[in-house]
């Protein structure tokens, strides 16, 4: 009261106070090269734990350095895929060769099949799944309502669809106990259920394209496409071991494709 009556203000004199012992302009300075990455060499910053085992400075005062004198904003990091030189040159090889055979006039023609097995039984997320009870104590409620049963094996379908921009084929449920091979991928799913459909959706001008998978780059199945369909992506030419392209075409623009 004494000091506001006085200066008329409340802020603190320069220099007064207990005197800093950390947050000294040497630690400031040590700390400004360990918790960012160096130039040219990304993912070589430290983290506040391990500048701690390093300096001997407490993680939460590297926290407050780095927040209040250093002026940085901490931003989480993303997983991304790890590619060696040869898969690199690979991508880039494969993003062109499709890139050559796509436009804005044909994307739309272009149609993606593939199989998915769906199970029946849903799966179970405890951390929602919570019981309302009048008891004060978990072991006074009947264990009967605490279990939720869930099978090993579970009922599931497989279905087999082929989607574009345009639309898509008719959903073919597959048998169960169906051996899906090679042959019955060409003899029952593409020459009676999905062929005919997108001939019928598309008008006969379309590009085909699916995954890598067995069935896909199966001998028997390319050399049936090399005679059935005029316009289909080789598997050679599909991205392998890309999880991070797969299913993300709407982080770019059209005009990509």
């Amino acid at each position: 009261m004494r000091k506001t009556d006085k200066t008329s203000s409340i802020s603190r004199k320069v220099n007064s106070g207990r005197k800093r012992t950390v947050r000294t302009t040497p630690n400031i300075e040590r700390l400004a090269e360990l918790i960012c990455s160096q130039e040219g060499n990304p993912g070589s910053s430290k983290s506040p734990k391990e500048i701690q085992k390093l300096t001997g400075i407490s993680h939460i005062s590297v926290r407050q350095i780095g927040k209040r004198d250093l002026q940085l904003k901490v931003f989480r990091r993303k997983k991304a895929h790890l590619l060696s030189d040869s898969g690199r040159e690979k991508r880039v090889k494969c993003c062109k060769t499709l890139l050559a055979r796509r436009c804005l006039q044909t994307v739309d023609k272009v149609l993606f099949s593939d199989e998915k097995i769906f199970t029946v039984q849903p799966p179970i997320n405890t951390q929602n799944d919570r019981l309302y009870a009048a008891a004060t104590k978990k072991f006074a409620i009947p264990s009967d309502r605490l279990i939720k049963g869930h099978k090993h094996f579970s009922k599931s379908v497989m279905v087999s669809v082929a989607v574009s921009k345009t639309g898509k084929t008719k959903v073919l449920f597959i048998d169960k106990g169906t051996k899906v091979d090679g042959r019955y991928y060409c003899e029952t799913l593409l020459q009676n259920w999905l062929l005919p459909d997108i001939c019928q959706l598309c008008g006969g001008k379309f590009i085909f394209q699916q995954d890598i998978a067995s069935l896909h780059r199966a001998k028997l199945t390319i050399e049936f496409l090399q005679q059935n369909v005029p316009n289909f992506i080789d598997p050679s030419v599909w991205l392998s071991n890309s999880p991070d392209i797969r299913g993300s075409s709407q982080k770019f623009p059209a005009s990509t494709y």
